[in-house]
């Protein structure tokens, strides 16, 4: 089952959020959040962690598990409420996010997003640029974050979409929490999204593919339950080959970089585009950036 709204995905797992835009509650002992949204949505968790009668003080970690700015602008404001909560990131996005260039983007959408769309809750514009970003913990594969009672997050290194993706993986409930390391599920289509390095994007499909999870909680568009939990690594799997070849096939025939990506892009407005979170400039660099990777143009 596809479970698109926020709600209950299984006895220890709460999806939170907006349907595109998702964290999830893993409950423990302790608790985590994994997956940081945007600021926008801070409205939203607080009224379901309210309406789930959570107490607060145990949600001790929020797992980012990469440093786009649409997974993880929740971090600076619920830090400073709930200063209890560690943020743990890999080490590769903890470094990320110390660069100012990085940090101002990141500050500059969640914040045009608060500004749109933040709802009756007034939430402070993030000033990270300025008072920098909230890492206490670093994680990486290999690594695990115990909630205690048999529930432990373990991280996997998944590199390509991103270089500082990380996925989680919850034994005790067979679920995964890739973010965006196995692209974006949306109602027309899967899009892979290896912005970062097609090659290490299509090994992390392989690699998660292996654990043979049963429910995929995505951080956009909701999660999925057996059966279609099971078959979206393969599923993802297939898109990932058929698109390379796309960009292959596509370029060769245009000639022209900038020409196949108007016509590869006339497909990918869908999902994120449509909801407002993927802007059509920022979504021609990636599509540019993987046509070059695959082609091998320098």
């Amino acid at each position: 089952m596809w479970i698109k709204e926020p709600g209950t995905v299984t006895e220890r797992i709460e999806f939170l959020g907006r349907p595109e835009l998702c964290s999830y509650l893993v409950k423990g002992d302790t608790y985590a959040l994994v997956g940081g949204a945007m600021a926008h949505v801070i409205p939203d968790v607080l009224s379901q962690l309210n309406d789930l009668e959570v107490d607060l003080e145990r949600i001790r970690h929020l797992v980012i598990l990469h440093s786009h700015y649409d997974h993880l602008g929740m971090a600076p404001y619920l830090t400073q409420q709930w200063p209890w909560l560690k943020v743990a990131i890999s080490e590769v996005g903890a470094r990320i996010l110390t660069n100012q260039k990085a940090l101002k983007a990141i500050q500059d959408y969640n914040n045009s997003m608060l500004e749109a769309k933040s709802g009756v809750y007034q939430i402070e514009p993030l000033n990270i640029v300025k008072e920098g970003f909230p890492v206490h913990l670093i994680i990486n594969g290999g690594m695990e974050i115990d909630l205690e009672n048999g529930v432990k997050l373990q991280i996997i290194d998944v590199p390509g979409h991103s270089v500082c993706s990380v996925a989680v993986y919850l034994p005790r409930e067979y679920a995964l929490f890739p973010s965006d390391s196995i692209g974006t599920l949306t109602e027309e289509r899967i899009l892979p999204m290896g912005s970062s390095n097609y090659d290490y994007f299509q090994e992390s499909i392989d690699k998660l593919g292996k654990i043979r999870a049963e429910i995929i909680c995505l951080e956009h568009f909701g999660a999925l339950t057996p059966p279609e939990g099971i078959e979206l690594c393969e599923r993802v799997k297939k898109e990932a080959k058929d698109f390379r070849k796309e960009m292959i096939d596509t370029y060769k025939r245009k000639a022209d970089i900038d020409l196949t990506i108007e016509e590869l892009a006339k497909n990918f407005y869908c999902g994120l585009s449509k909801v407002g979170l993927l802007p059509e400039e920022l979504l021609k660099d990636i599509l540019k950036r993987m046509v070059m990777f695959v082609n091998q143009i320098e």
